[in-house]
């Protein structure tokens, strides 16, 4: 039901002027691009990767925020809807997220012109991707952007503890039900479950971005320090009194729109857009 009511109140989600959007079915899966409308001369790619605990979201939920980068960006946006719990576990979501990576390879985008993003699940998913390329040999994508990304499905820092009464889109007892039902018969400490777990050297630079009232928080904060640790070329962003998915209301909310600016600044500086 919160997945059908979810798809319900995106229907009013609508694209920004000056983009157009197409959807197509990629080896099974709903995939949607979404790109300028009039044509760009440089080759960029962003491939996009939807929050909702792995259970809701979809392209539709997520492509006026999408729509936003794209028109910034002047960048051919990629969403992939992945298979979610609690019929597909780990790793079906970072199996399809690949996918999409593999589609814009294929389509004759290299991978220093290609960015992945994602906010909450769809932020660890990123990381997650990326533990998957690492593993496979594939080349990483020129940077990625993490927005208040959900790193630690066993929900061990302390934002979840002292936020839980301020973010009113995250509950932590129904996450921590999502976090078992997609471990599935993997450990939640498994990096490609909970990338907070990972080893992050050799990866790309990463934008991170959260509010400090977010029940996610302490996710977005170990991870940066995880990746500096590691040497990545990590950059941390932070909102304060602001709640989790807030980027997507970026039409309504000034900090929001700040945020997603922030954002296309990043794309633009390192795929180098003209």
């Amino acid at each position: 039901m919160l997945r059908e009511t979810t798809e319900f109140i995106a229907i009013f989600s609508l694209l920004p002027w000056g983009v157009k959007a197409k959807k197509f079915e990629l080896n099974g899966l709903s995939a949607e691009v979404i790109e300028p409308v009039r044509p760009t001369k440089t080759k960029r790619a962003l491939l996009y990767l939807h929050g909702g605990g792995y259970a809701i979201g979809s392209s539709q939920t997520h492509r006026s925020l999408v729509g936003k980068i794209v028109d910034e960006t002047r960048t051919t946006a990629l969403l992939v809807n992945y298979r979610k719990i609690p019929t597909y576990p780990c790793p079906a979501a970072i199996e399809d997220a690949f996918q999409g990576y593999q589609y814009l390879l294929d389509n004759g985008f290299a991978p220093n012109e290609i960015a992945i993003a994602g906010d909450s699940a769809g932020g660890g998913l990123v990381c997650s991707l990326l533990f998957y390329l690492k593993e496979k040999n594939v080349p990483f994508p020129k940077c990625g952007v993490c927005l208040s990304p959900w790193t630690d499905l066993k929900h061990t820092g302390k934002s979840a503890e002292e936020n839980k009464f301020s973010d009113p889109f995250v509950k932590v007892k129904e996450m921590q039900r999502w976090a078992e039902v997609y471990a599935g018969s993997k450990s939640l400490e498994d990096p490609m479950v909970s990338p907070l777990y990972g080893e992050f050297d050799g990866f790309p630079p990463i934008l991170i971005q959260a509010s400090t009232n977010e029940v996610l928080y302490s996710d977005s904060f170990r991870l940066q320090e995880k990746m500096k640790a590691a040497g990545v070329d990590v950059t941390f962003q932070k909102w304060d009194d602001l709640m989790h998915w807030w980027q997507l209301f970026w039409r309504f909310i000034p900090e929001s729109e700040d945020a997603i600016n922030k954002v296309c600044e990043y794309l633009n500086k390192h795929l180098k857009v003209s």
